[in-house]
């Protein structure tokens, strides 16, 4: 009697412990009867599917999963919209939507961390509308240089500031919570984090020490520690572009370009044919750019005068964040762009595949020479001028 008591004992206490460990979705969306909708584990860099369900009458759906621990989940809907949810073991949770503004306009209940995330959600989605109708006026704007282009572009600046104030204030507040981990990911394009600057990796290392304290074994506090390490090592290796010096075995003469300027005139390569030019594609969003361009500021400053000039072709396609860049660093060689990235003509020309990129040529239009800086430019300068 005793040993079917025991068994039965063990019996509840597995039941019990996968209840805890159960976590249940149950939706409601509105006109998506019949859509499909899958939930995926959410790693830093990718993302798994846990399981996928077909709307029912009503718009319901239900879908489950076991937890051991808090984890980043997506919640797709048919059309590609995303709800981002951070689950946690034993959590039962209900989400109201409808089809059309299904990652926008949600509320969910059952799941603080996921609310918390809702809320930063909508906070990115605000700054951004505000950036589209920044843009949006930007374009309209004929002349580049007056007054209230100024306005939009101190505007478009500020929102970018408040942004990124308002991500630090919530990752401060919530070092101990998977949710930073999503918090320090968001980007305002596919391109371009919040925290996307070399400095913001402070950031992600308080992140991943404060994780390591709280969820040590949590796949996400691994891939974190991960990505950091990645970081760093790029970082490194862009910081010692001086020494990498690739060589062109052979002058291939000069290959031109004719794209516009801030104003919209079009600035020929070749009209500067008989200076020592440096071609340099950049990106007003990458730091690493960035920090090259303003690393040749010095050497401008002293070989323009005798015939050095640089050409600088930005791979942006937001005008405002271009011009922002240009007049915050004080770039006064000639800045162009085709503002069409990521269908650049000359990075196709140039068989560019990275940032920065600069190609130095010479008096007779040869390429002469690849990222160059530095004391290492300006020995070529003194041999080329």
């Amino acid at each position: 009697m005793r040993i079917k008591y025991s068994i039965l004992l063990l019996f509840l206490l597995a039941v019990a412990a996968c209840n805890r460990s159960n976590v249940s979705i149950k939706g409601s969306i509105e006109e998506g009867e019949g859509q499909s909708i899958t939930l995926e584990r959410l790693d830093v860099n990718q993302t798994t599917l846990v399981d996928s369900s077909t709307i029912g009458k009503g718009g319901q759906f239900t879908m489950t999963t076991n937890l051991e621990e808090p984890e980043l989940f997506v919640l797709r809907y048919d059309d590609g919209q995303i709800v981002n949810l951070l689950l946690s073991p034993g959590e039962n949770i209900t989400l109201s939507t409808d089809a059309t503004s299904f990652s926008t306009e949600y509320s969910i209940k059952g799941s603080e961390e996921s609310e918390n995330i809702r809320l930063l959600v909508q906070q990115l989605n605000s700054t951004r509308s505000i950036l589209d109708s920044l843009q949006g006026l930007a374009a309209k704007m004929e002349d580049p240089e007056s007054p209230h282009m100024k306005v939009i572009r101190s505007a478009y600046a500020q929102a970018i500031v408040s942004q990124k104030r308002y991500t630090i204030r919530y990752l401060v507040e919530h070092m101990n919570s998977l949710s930073s981990v999503y918090a320090i990911y968001q980007k305002y394009n596919e391109e371009d984090l919040v925290l996307g600057f070399q400095e913001d990796l402070q950031y992600f290392k308080v992140i991943a020490d404060s994780l390591e304290v709280s969820y040590p074994n949590s796949s996400l506090t691994k891939s974190l520690r991960a990505d950091i390490s990645r970081r760093e090592a790029e970082f490194n290796r862009t910081s010692h572009l001086n020494s990498l010096l690739e060589m062109a075995e052979e002058p291939t003469g000069l290959l031109d370009l004719s794209i516009p300027d801030r104003e919209g005139r079009e600035v020929k390569l070749s009209d500067y044919k008989g200076k020592a030019i440096m071609v340099v594609f950049w990106a007003s969003g990458n730091q690493a750019s960035i920090s090259i361009l303003l690393q040749l500021k010095s050497s401008y400053q002293r070989y323009h005068d005798k015939g050095f000039e640089i050409y600088a072709i930005s791979l942006d396609n937001n005008k405002v964040q271009w011009m922002n860049a240009i007049d915050y660093n004080e770039f006064k060689w000639i800045n162009v762009s085709e503002l069409s990235y990521p269908n650049s003509r000359a990075s196709v020309v140039y068989n560019v595949s990275s940032l920065p990129a600069a190609f130095l040529i010479n008096r007779e239009g040869d390429i002469v020479a690849r990222d160059l800086y530095g004391r290492n430019l300006e020995t070529w300068l003194d041999n080329l001028l």
